[in-house]
């Protein structure tokens, strides 16, 4: 996958396609930052190797506090501890796993950015990290319920899933509104009307920022293709129609502030999930969508402070 800067005649499923337009305020807002800081990127290295030292991994991690924190929280919250606290980093990365820990890495570090970014509207910030807080935890949800085999990057996929519409919220300010109004009701109508304003969209423009950060291809396939899951590519399939089944819930949550209400009739990512080798999916999910809905509400707002 490549990033194009500017408009061209054709477009393939590989093209990333920036209008200059968008791509000048997105360069000046990150000033060339970079989503994953050393210690993270070093530590993040660690975790890929299958031979990594706790101890070697553990030191490293213990030189950023922010990343150290994250792991002792999440270890300690609802959806990992055992009823016993633990207090040492070491004990934490051992009830967390590897695997759970490197998109752990991933998810701070986003979040770190995320909360450094310059915005004129607070509350725009706030929405959207629970917005994306929500479809991080409802994935987990489904991923424990179905079987689905995802550790850990069911949740970093949900929290990065809208990080174009943070950085448009960022890089226009003054015309943000008329871009995305915030009302988290998504439709076939979302990505065109964004596009008859900007050119591009906010599930393009995060795909831009992942692939620029060099993230994993399935990462960049949920921010791409929440929206049309079906346009990934088949190996990324599953996962992607996850994301998507967990916004459509979220977008719902956001609005309602409760389940109640919720037709899972009319989450079309749950047929893709079924097509992409979870058949009983779709005779199970009417039944549990709106239990599941309320868990993931009920920690979102007992961890938003993660």
């Amino acid at each position: 996958m490549r990033i194009i800067t500017e408009l061209s005649d054709t477009e393939s499923d590989e093209d990333i396609v920036l209008p200059a337009a968008v791509l000048e305020p997105l360069r000046a807002q990150l000033h060339g930052q970079r989503m994953l800081p050393a210690i993270a990127s070093h530590a993040l290295e660690l975790a890929k190797d299958s031979d990594c030292n706790l101890n070697d991994f553990a030191a490293v991690v213990e030189r950023d506090l922010s990343l150290a924190t994250s792991f002792l929280r999440l270890a300690n919250s609802v959806l990992f501890s055992t009823g016993r606290q633990v207090m040492d980093l070491r004990q934490a990365v051992v009830r967390l796993g590897f695997r759970q820990c490197k998109h752990l890495i991933m998810t701070s570090s986003f979040n770190s950015m995320i909360k450094s970014m310059s915005l004129d509207e607070e509350w725009i910030r706030e929405l959207l990290l629970r917005h994306s807080f929500t479809t991080g935890l409802l994935g987990m949800h489904l991923n424990r319920a179905f079987q689905l085999g995802f550790q850990g990057e069911e949740f970093t996929g949900g929290l990065m899933h809208d990080v174009g519409r943070m950085l448009l919220a960022s890089c226009y300010t003054d015309r943000f509104a008329e871009i995305d109004p915030m009302e988290f009701d998504e439709g076939i109508e979302t990505l065109p009307a964004e596009e008859a304003l900007i050119c591009t969209n906010h599930c393009e423009v995060g795909a831009w920022f992942m692939i620029a950060n060099a993230l994993p291809e399935q990462l960049c396939a949920a921010v791409r293709f929440h929206h049309a899951p079906e346009r990934a590519a088949p190996e990324h399939r599953r996962y992607v129609a996850l994301i998507a089944a967990c916004d459509h819930m979220a977008n719902h949550l956001q609005t309602h502030d409760e389940a109640d209400g919720y037709d899972p009739g009319q989450n079309g990512a749950i047929q893709l999930l079924a097509d992409s080798g979870v058949p009983h999916i779709v005779t199970f999910f009417g039944g549990s969508a709106l239990t599941l809905m309320e868990m993931a509400h009920r920690d979102a707002k007992d961890m938003l402070t993660f």
